[in-house]
């Protein structure tokens, strides 16, 4: 029994003491209680953060207007170079109907000496049948001669001569078929001349009296100029359309010059 109570008896004394050593452990340690892992407010701030991108309304709409600006000038630009350009294109058009005008004349000339020397022509070879057909001959050959010398005066360029040759001419040979010729001529050479009150004279001799004749719608067209020159556009008009009205279809060519000269005028407007 002995034997039993020792054993136990010391058993009991070791299990006392291990609890007082786990006891005074533990009261000498002091365990913090669990916090959550954050960060302080110091370390917080201490990493910057990235600044946020604003974009201002006001901004962009400065850049459009910007963009607005040049554009419009480069459009202003381009239009100013096509102003330029088509200046260039009017004056050539204009220096070309100004050589093309000049044409037209030489080639009356041209024309009328022809016709002239024609004429002289068959009345050399018209044969003389009787004392009076040869005096009329004769006065066809004088009538030829005057008009060719009057012509003459013109190619020349003795223009104050050849006015003089043309109203004697018409003077003296007031029955000859050169007359409306003889009197659109002498208008011609006054018009170069800047003569412009005799050469609306000289036109208007032509259209009135030979409304029939070769030379009427030149002197049509011609008479329509005169009255430019003296500054009565209405009356020029007047006459360019009747140019248009009366010969074309007869006259072509001289409708193509009134047509011409009538967009002239509302292009001077």
């Amino acid at each position: 029994m002995k034997n039993v109570i020792l054993p136990l008896a010391l058993a009991i004394s070791l299990s006392a003491v291990a609890e007082d050593e786990w006891v005074s452990v533990g009261a000498n340690r002091t365990v913090a209680p669990a916090q959550p892992d954050t960060q302080s407010p110091s370390s917080s701030l201490s990493t910057p953060l990235p600044s946020p991108t604003y974009h201002s309304a006001n901004s962009g709409a400065e850049v459009d207007s910007s963009d607005l600006l040049s554009e419009l000038l480069l459009q202003i630009e381009q239009m100013q170079q096509e102003i330029a350009e088509l200046r260039s294109q009017v004056e050539s058009q204009g220096q070309q109907l100004s050589g093309m005008e000049q044409d037209q004349q030489a080639r009356y000339l041209d024309l009328d000496r022809r016709v002239a020397a024609l004429s002289q022509t068959k009345t050399a070879v018209k044969p003389v049948t009787s004392v009076s057909d040869g005096a009329q001959t004769a006065a066809a050959a004088s009538s030829a001669d005057a008009y060719k010398a009057a012509m003459t005066l013109v190619r020349e360029k003795k223009y104050s001569d050849a006015n003089d040759a043309f109203t004697a001419f018409v003077k003296q040979y007031p029955d000859d078929k050169l007359v409306a010729n003889a009197w659109y001529w002498n208008g011609e050479v006054y018009l170069v001349q800047s003569q412009f009150e005799p050469a609306k004279n000289a036109f208007e001799q032509v259209v009135t009296q030979f409304p029939d004749h070769a030379k009427a719608a030149d002197a049509t067209y011609k008479l329509g100029v005169t009255f430019h020159k003296l500054g009565n556009d209405q009356e020029a008009r007047r006459w360019l359309n009747t140019v248009i009205e009366r010969y074309e279809g007869q006259s072509d060519a001289t409708v193509r010059l009134a047509k011409s000269y009538l967009k002239k005028l509302s292009a001077a407007e």
